[in-house]
């Protein structure tokens, strides 16, 4: 029998098509980004090479003021908008930060290697489309930039992305 409800991609789009008119952000951009990282030089780091590769993310959990493109902080998330995002970038530090719904809402999780949730989650293979995370083993804002790279590489091949997602969805 076939499934009438939408697609997980489907649904994904609309939200972000949502997000992007609310938030003024360019239809150009394809990705979004939570950032919950507590340490402030690493944040910084990244969120300014995600402005400068021409993606968009929210800060999580700070009231900061950015005056970085494509940059925008809140300090709450509403759980009933992660679907917006597709990735999430955290340390492991924010006790609010429910992993189990974020990839719920089909967001890919990029972490360090040792958290709550090792046993269930395995850095993506693409080349057998097994596992549906990114770790990071150093706590270095460049093997955290490295992971981000790899995601973003991974999921330029649509096949890549689909598995990925799926792999993410039905972890929990």
């Amino acid at each position: 029998m076939e499934n009438s409800s939408p697609s997980q991609s489907v649904i994904k789009q609309t939200a972000k098509n949502n997000i992007k008119s609310q938030f003024w952000i360019l239809k150009s951009v394809c990705n979004l980004w939570i950032v919950a990282i507590e340490d402030q030089a690493i944040r910084d780091f990244i969120i300014k090479w995600i402005s400068e590769i021409g993606a968009w993310a929210i800060v999580v959990w700070t009231d900061e003021n950015y005056d970085i493109a494509n940059i925008t902080s809140v300090p709450k998330l509403n759980h009933n908008n992660l679907v917006w995002f597709d990735f999430f970038i955290y340390d492991n530090n924010h006790t609010w930060v429910d992993v189990v719904k974020y990839m719920t809402a089909w967001i890919v999780p990029i972490m360090p290697e040792k958290n709550t949730y090792s046993w269930i989650l395995k850095d993506f293979n693409p080349m057998k489309f097994e596992w549906n995370w990114f770790f990071w083993k150093s706590n270095s804002m460049y093997c955290i930039f490295e992971k981000l790279i790899s995601y973003l590489e991974n999921i330029k091949f649509p096949e890549d992305k689909r598995i990925l997602i799926k792999n993410v969805s039905s972890t929990f």
